[in-house]
């Protein structure tokens, strides 16, 4: 089968979910939730109150855009609308991921409240983020390249953190347990703004190349008119 045809017959299955501007404000949201957090004097105050105000709008801003995002595919590709089997597939995937998530973050909270340690276990959090995000690559076929990069990537953070080399610990001078705790905040948020905001860009512009038409079509068009 053609790569073309394979690639637009994977988009329309999973259209929905490959709309990236509909899930780009959260992975800005998240990004500036890290960033509000690294920059949050230790005395509260105005600045603090400001950066909470922000985020709160843009959370809303976040909200009234998903659906906007929504209109503007439909506008430009249509409805595409799938069949009764692949909304089987799609709810039995969203059933899945959810339980498994939802099970392993009271895990991790648990381990977090564990008299083991102190701080938040980030690195065993964004280690079973790359593998739920290498799960779900697997479970739509695979067939997306840049989720096993983006996945590698959240491992490679995961790794350096709980070495003990994780830049963002240095730069917030954690050491004590209010300030490894913050650390481990930064980085998880950040980890996922950067993660969702770069997965968002990459499956837009796969949705895009996959039902924009191709040049040869682009020029028969255009001929026929």
């Amino acid at each position: 089968m053609d790569e073309r045809l394979q690639r637009i017959q994977f988009v329309t299955r999973y259209y929905d979910w490959l709309q990236g501007l509909r899930f780009l404000p959260f992975g800005v949201l998240l990004a500036g939730f890290a960033l509000w957090l690294a920059l949050l004097p230790p005395d509260g105050g105005t600045p603090a109150a400001v950066g909470a105000i922000a985020l709160a709008v843009g959370m809303v801003a976040t909200l009234v855009l998903y659906p906007l995002a929504g209109g503007y595919y439909q506008r430009r590709f249509g409805e595409v609308r799938p069949s009764a089997v692949m909304k089987q597939t799609r709810l039995r995937l969203t059933v899945l991921f959810a339980v498994v998530g939802l099970a392993l973050a009271f895990g991790l909270v648990a381990l977090g409240f564990d008299g083991a340690g102190t701080g938040f276990p980030v690195s065993g959090a964004l280690a079973v983020s790359a593998a739920a995000l290498l799960a779900y690559w697997a479970a739509i076929g695979r067939f997306v390249p840049h989720y096993p990069p983006i996945a590698g990537a959240m491992l490679l953070v995961a790794a350096l953190h709980a070495l003990g080399l994780n830049p963002l610990c240095g730069w917030l001078h954690a050491g004590d347990a209010a300030s490894t705790i913050r650390c481990d905040l930064v980085t998880f948020h950040a980890a996922w703004g950067v993660a969702l905001t770069a997965l968002a860009v990459l499956d837009h512009r796969l949705l895009v190349q996959a039902l924009s038409p191709a040049p040869a079509d682009a020029a028969e068009l255009g001929a026929a008119g």
